[in-house]
């Protein structure tokens, strides 16, 4: 089970949906025009309620560990993908030692709707190898 967590542009709080099986979570996936969220924000000639707008899907991997998978608006028909997990990292500068980071992040911008469907797919049917093939981080804000 998935909980999706939705923020509009038109909405200063984030709905969340919990508890949900892959079917409803694409169905409430495809119900956001990702396209046509500009030109609604434009027609409505006012600044948004909410300048960030995102479709998260977080739940449990196969072994109980919490990951997320975020869908944000970018520009136009792009999208930008968050994807939080745990995962060894390589910590100390004379003495290099694994550390788990629970939260660690894969930031991904200007991704085309096709490719944040397929990682979507991917996340919800447990397929995090896809994701870590995939995946890499060009958002160098967070560096």
């Amino acid at each position: 089970m998935f909980t999706v967590e939705i923020q509009s542009p038109f909405s200063s709080v984030p709905i969340v949906h919990p508890d949900h099986a892959i079917n409803i979570v694409i169905e409430l996936y495809e119900n956001v025009n990702w396209p046509d969220l500009y030109k609604q924000i434009e027609a409505t000639g006012d600044t948004p309620e909410s300048p960030f707008y995102y479709f998260k899907v977080s739940g449990n991997n196969n072994i109980g560990e919490k990951e997320s998978l975020c869908l944000f608006g970018y520009m136009q028909d792009m999208v930008g993908i968050e994807y939080t997990r745990p995962k060894f990292e390589t910590k100390g500068f004379f003495i290099k030692k694994q550390v788990l980071n629970p939260e660690y992040q894969t930031r991904m911008i200007k991704c085309d709707l096709s490719f944040a469907n397929s990682c979507l797919q991917a996340f919800l049917r447990g397929n995090s190898a896809y994701l870590e093939e995939n995946l890499y981080n060009n958002d160098f804000r967070n560096y």
